[in-house]
C-alpha cells in the first residue's frame, strides 16, 4: 500500500522527469515537445515545493526549488518585453490560423476591417478559397504557395503583390507564401509540429528558409510556428531577426499564460520598427496576431 511519503516521492520523481527536456535544453523531438511547457512545469514544480514545505518534506521542497530557478534563469524569453507599440503604422497585417473554418475567416475579416488592415493571411486556409474571398473581397490581391494540404498560407492584400516563389525547399516541407507588398517582404509559413525527427528537420528548414529570404532585409516573417520562443529553432531566428510578440503573449488554446502556449510569432528584420498585439478570439483555437509596421 503506498503511503503518503511515497506519494511525495513519486509525485516529485514524476515532476522531475518532466522538467529533464526542458533542463537539458533538449533539441530533438519528440522530447522538445515537453521542453516547450517550460511555464506550466515551473508552475507545478512551484506548487510542488510550497505543498513540500508545508509538510516539513524541506529536501523535496529544496528540490523543487532548484528545478524552478534553474528553468527561470535558463528561460530568459519569459521576462522578455514586446517592442514599443507602433502609434501610426504604415501598413497593418493580420494574421490567424483559422482551421480550415469559413466561419473562422468571416470573423477575421470583420476584425481586419475594424483594424484597416491592409494585409490578412490565412495559416490553414479553407480548402474552397471561394467563401473566404469574398468575405475578404477587400483585399483583391491573393498568393498562396500551391499547398494540396492546406498546410501553407494564404496572403490576402489590398495592394497588388509580387510573389517570390520558392521550388528549392526539401520535399515533405510546407510551401511558405513569400510576397512583397509596399516594398516590405512578408514570410508567411505553417511549420509542422515536431512530433518526429522528419517534422523537426522540415521545421528547422522552413525557418532557415524565411531567414535566407530576410536577408534582404524590410522583412516580415509571421507563422503559426508551432514552437515556442525558447525552442531551439526560434531562438536561431530570434538572433537574427526582432521578434515581435511577446513571450506571455499566449494564442494557442488559452490567452493565459500557462493555460495556453505563445506559438504564433512575428519578426521583422532591424530595418524596420514594428509591434504586435495579439487579438481576440476569431473562433479558432488559435488567436490572431495583428502586427503594426512604421515606415521610417
Amino acid at each position: 500500500m503506498t503511503g503518503p511519503k511515497d506519494m511525495f516521492l513519486i509525485t516529485g520523481a514524476l515532476i522531475l522527469l518532466m522538467a529533464l527536456p526542458a533542463l537539458f535544453n533538449t533539441k530533438g523531438a519528440p522530447l522538445e515537445l515537453i521542453a516547450t511547457l517550460r511555464p506550466q512545469i515551473i508552475v507545478v514544480a512551484f506548487a510542488f515545493a510550497c505543498a513540500a514545505f508545508t509538510v516539513g518534506r524541506f529536501w523535496s521542497g529544496g528540490a523543487a526549488v532548484l528545478v524552478v530557478a534553474v528553468l527561470l534563469v535558463t528561460t530568459p524569453e519569459l521576462f522578455s518585453r514586446a517592442p514599443s507599440p507602433v502609434t501610426r503604422p504604415a501598413m497593418k497585417v493580420v494574421w490567424c490560423n483559422v482551421f480550415q473554418k469559413n466561419s473562422v475567416v468571416e470573423r477575421l475579416a470583420t476584425l481586419a476591417q475594424k483594424q484597416t488592415a491592409d494585409v490578412v493571411i490565412l495559416a490553414e486556409p479553407p480548402r474552397d478559397l471561394a467563401r473566404a474571398r469574398r468575405a475578404l473581397s477587400d483585399y483583391p490581391f491573393v498568393y498562396g504557395a500551391p499547398d494540396p494540404g492546406e498546410h501553407g498560407a494564404v496572403v490576402f492584400s489590398r495592394a497588388p503583390l509580387t510573389e517570390r516563389p520558392r521550388s528549392d525547399l526539401p520535399p515533405g516541407v510546407y510551401p511558405l507564401a513569400i510576397v512583397e507588398t509596399d516594398q516590405i517582404r512578408i514570410v508567411a509559413m505553417h511549420p509542422p509540429v515536431a512530433v518526429s525527427p522528419s517534422a523537426m528537420k522540415a521545421s528547422t528548414a522552413m525557418m532557415a528558409a524565411a531567414l535566407d529570404e530576410a536577408a534582404a532585409g524590410r522583412t516580415l516573417v509571421i507563422g503559426d510556428m508551432n514552437a515556442t520562443p525558447w525552442s531551439h529553432r526560434l531562438r536561431v531566428v530570434s538572433k537574427q531577426m526582432v521578434r515581435l510578440t511577446p513571450a506571455l503573449g499566449s494564442t494557442w488554446f488559452s490567452s493565459l499564460p500557462v493555460l495556453g502556449l505563445p506559438i504564433d510569432h512575428a519578426f521583422v528584420t532591424s530595418d524596420l520598427r514594428a509591434s504586435t498585439t495579439v487579438g481576440p478570439g476569431v473562433g479558432s483555437d488559435h488567436l490572431p496576431l495583428i502586427v503594426s509596421i512604421a515606415r521610417d
